[in-house]
């Protein structure tokens, strides 16, 4: 372990050595950088005033040809339609523009006068007619991008001015030249030695060079030099040219044109000088260096007994031993033994505060443990509450059922038992033949298959729904109208039933009518206890922003403000122990909002209460 600790010792002597060489490297590196990006700064700005300058020789250029174009676009040659003159006039101004021809065109682009044809030759349609086409529309002079003329077949630019008589776009009157001419203003520009300039037009297309022009001309820039002009109107950029050479690049997007000049230069031609003296930099901090190393390997070697002096008091540390204090002969190796003495001991705590913590953490993964088999206990004692209630409201609603029924019953029961009487009677009259007793068998008949509807009704009532299906709210409240409109009848109740369209939801039937009967026995209930007059129930289903509403109102007066916030409470109740359960409203909010994603509420209206339910 003691030959282990060596390469730790060196590595801080080396450290010492780095501290003392720093300095002279951190003072060099900072002057070589400032005199780099001073350099580059320098060059920077060169670059792209230049840029500007050739931007605006080319924007000259071209404004002296617009000019001499709208100058021969005001001869009344145009008027009288006299296109020999307008060629002979053509041509004098052509003396001032060497390789360029001047084009007269229509509004569809045929050309009428082209100075590179003779005096009528006949003459195609131009190249380029989106630049016809905003002639005329626009009547504004247009620089167009780089295209290929239709006559002279050559990779030319046109500057195009709308002639214009008596207000109207007659003509369009054109001068195309080739790149040549750009590139001529291009080299008369006095940049950098070495330097190469490119002119490129709105779709990124190389219209000018001063170098290799025949071989770029028509390309499309790549690369990031064709991002930076994407991004910016102008700016500097480092990058590689088409040779892999390093080069700094500037450029500037005309207002005019829309063009762009982009010049460039040589990163070893612009940074020269600079790299010649940073070399002579490196060379003095090396010679400084190596000085100062020197220097630290003698003051090393004193340093290196105290830091030897240091391995027993971290052997012990290590063992998980209190380490002893020890005696050195500088003032920083003494500090550091006297903290490795210190750290021991802050261990020796830090371990017994650890024991106790893993101690209480074990105490309080057990409460955990037990505090959750009591939730369980309690969940499940929730689950079983709610399934007593469950079957409390069912019984309660079987109780009511039983009550209809015999609502139901007791009329058609009336009218069977005057049925039967009647067959003695007639006999006694001697009227009883064939035909009434058939006809009195169909009416019985009658009256025993509503009866035993009227069971169906009940039987199919109570049976549990065991999935979701989509079933229609008017079927469910039929189903229910028909089991209370008997004890309804016989309080006097008006029922109105208002239906809005033929909603459906996706839930349980069978709840979803249970529901609806709680809350009609509920109006029927309090219209009796009430005794109101006239009594009315008004049933409603109607949609609603994409739901579906049904709402029950009744004219009994309303719910007292005061249990107004309690009246879905479990085994609340206005009606007496004898009278009610309270858990009807419960049991229907819970089947509502958790069984079937609903909102129950109530609330009193003009009269009477009203309950709500919102799928």
């Amino acid at each position: 372990m003691f030959r282990q600790g060596k390469p730790t010792i060196r590595s801080q002597l080396s450290t010492l050595v780095a501290a003392c060489v720093l300095p002279v490297w951190l003072i060099a590196a900072l002057m070589a950088r400032h005199a780099y990006v001073t350099k580059l700064d320098q060059v920077s700005r060169d670059l792209l005033e230049n840029a500007r300058g050739m931007s605006m020789a080319v924007d000259r250029e071209l404004a002296n040809v617009q000019a001499s174009l709208t100058a021969l676009g005001s001869s009344p040659s145009f008027r009288k339609g006299d296109f020999v003159a307008l060629h002979q006039q053509s041509k004098g101004i052509l003396k001032n523009y060497p390789g360029a021809d001047i084009i007269v065109a229509d509004g569809t682009g045929q050309q009428l006068v082209n100075t590179y044809r003779p005096l009528g030759s006949r003459l195609p349609k131009r190249n380029n007619p989106d630049t016809v086409r905003r002639i005329f529309e626009g009547g504004k002079p247009i620089v167009s991008d780089l295209f290929r003329g239709a006559v002279t077949k050559r990779a030319v630019i046109a500057i195009d001015v709308p002639v214009v008589i008596d207000g109207v776009v007659a003509y369009d009157l054109s001068m195309s030249f080739p790149s040549q001419v750009l590139s001529s203003v291009l080299q008369s520009q006095n940049v950098f030695k070495d330097w190469y300039g490119t002119v490129v037009d709105r779709n990124g297309v190389i219209t000018a060079r001063t170098r290799n022009l025949a071989e770029f001309v028509g390309r499309q820039i790549t690369g990031d030099l064709r991002t930076a002009m994407s991004r910016a109107n102008e700016g500097t950029i480092s990058l590689k040219n088409s040779q892999g050479v390093p080069t700094f690049s500037a450029f500037s997007k005309s207002p005019f044109t829309g063009w762009t000049v982009a010049v460039a230069v040589p990163t070893e031609t612009a940074l020269g000088e600079i790299y010649s003296w940073m070399r002579w930099a490196v060379g003095v901090g090396v010679a400084i260096s190596l000085l100062g190393i020197l220097l630290a390997s003698w003051i090393a070697s004193r340093i290196a007994k105290d830091i030897q002096s240091l391995v027993e008091p971290a052997l012990a540390i290590g063992r998980g031993e209190v380490a002893t204090a020890i005696g050195t002969d500088s003032k920083e190796a003494s500090e550091l033994a006297e903290a490795l003495v210190q750290a021991s001991q802050l261990l020796h705590r830090r371990a017994e505060e650890r024991d106790q913590a893993e101690r209480q953490l074990s105490l309080t993964i057990e409460e955990l443990r037990l505090e959750t088999v009591e939730r369980s206990r309690a969940m499940e004692e929730v689950r079983r509450q709610e399934q007593l209630l469950t079957q409390q409201s069912r019984q309660a609603a079987l109780g009511e059922m039983v009550g209809n029924i015999a609502h139901q019953w007791r009329q058609p029961l009336n009218a069977l038992g005057l049925l039967v009487q009647q067959p003695l009677l007639f006999h006694e009259l001697g009227e009883l033949d064939r035909e009434f007793l058939k006809e009195h068998a169909a009416k019985s008949m009658e009256i025993v298959k509503h009866m035993s509807q009227t069971i169906d009704d009940f039987r199919n009532f109570f049976r549990p729904d065991k999935e979701k299906i989509r079933f229609k709210v008017s079927d469910e409240v039929a189903k229910v109208l028909s089991l209370v409109d008997g004890s309804l009848q016989s309080l006097g109740v008006s029922l109105q039933v208002q239906q809005e369209g033929d909603p459906t939801i996706e839930g349980y039937p069978n709840e979803f009518a249970q529901v609806l009967l709680n809350v009609l026995l509920n109006a029927r209930d309090v219209i009796a206890e009430r005794a109101v007059v006239a009594p009315t129930v008004r049933v409603r289903i109607a949609e609603q922003a994409g739901r579906t509403v049904l709402t029950v109102t009744d004219n009994a007066g309303g719910i007292p403000e005061e249990i107004m916030d309690r009246i879905f409470d479990p085994y609340f109740t206005t009606k007496g122990p004898q009278a009610g359960t309270g858990v009807g409203l419960f049991m229907s909010k819970t089947i509502i909002e958790k069984n079937m994603g609903g909102v129950l509420t109530a609330c009193n209206v003009d009269g009477g209460a009203q309950f709500r339910i919102e799928v």
